[in-house]
């Protein structure tokens, strides 16, 4: 057991790296900030064993949710470090409308989030709504200003979700430019962009995208 406080909102473990006087120099900046903001205790480790303890139940936060729930849909997109209380809030506000608990582990220095929204697939309708669940948490990084990805890409998943953050114009020389380099889609195909529509995930009238015109892509 590392000694996480059992009674707190939340964690934040911080790192210093550099020379030794820099990082005792730091070393009370970050106390100062702490107690500033109403830190409910601070805890520094004595010695390498307690600084691996410590990172080591960090790392393992995803493999103990399975403690708590049987299957979770883990959710990667990133925010302005001064939004984070905010969209944490609207992820708490979230959670309850749709009745889950989702558990939040991320990278608080660069603001890459990391919802755990808990469910159990065997009940029907739960795999579904929890997967609706993360689509609002990612609409709600957007509308705060971050992006539907931190650190693991677009893929399958999110590529309905790129029109929320670019534009058809925008969406379209981002086919242009993958189709120069990929004209076959051999690479990764299905991925990333939306259809050759390219807001083919948006209701409205189909247009016909130039290179669906030129043969290059194929309307799904």
């Amino acid at each position: 057991h590392a000694g996480y406080p059992l009674d707190v909102g939340a964690a934040l473990i911080v790192e210093l790296d550099g020379p030794t006087a820099e990082c005792e120099a730091r070393f009370s900046e970050v106390r100062a900030i702490c107690e500033r903001n109403g830190a409910s205790g601070i805890r520094v480790a004595q010695d390498e064993t307690e600084r691996q303890l410590i990172w080591k139940a960090r790392k393992a936060a995803f493999a103990a949710m399975g403690r708590i729930s049987p299957y979770y849909y883990v959710q990667d997109s990133v925010i302005p470090r001064t939004r984070l209380a905010e969209v944490l809030g609207r992820i708490d506000e979230l959670a309850a409308e749709y009745g889950f608990l989702v558990a939040n582990v991320f990278h608080a220095g660069d603001g890459n989030l990391h919802p755990l929204v808990a469910y159990d697939a065997r009940k029907p309708g739960e795999a579904e709504q929890a997967e609706k669940l993360a689509g609002e948490i990612v609409l709600a990084c957007v509308e705060a200003g971050g992006s539907i990805t931190g650190e693991h890409g677009v893929g399958v998943d999110k590529k309905r979700y790129m029109p929320r953050m670019f534009s058809e114009d925008d969406l379209g020389a981002f086919q242009r430019l993958r189709c120069a380099f990929d004209p076959q889609q051999l690479a990764n195909p299905g991925k990333v962009m939306p259809t050759p529509r390219l807001c083919g995930e948006v209701p409205g009238p189909y247009r016909q995208h130039p290179l669906e015109a030129a043969g290059v892509a194929e309307r799904f």
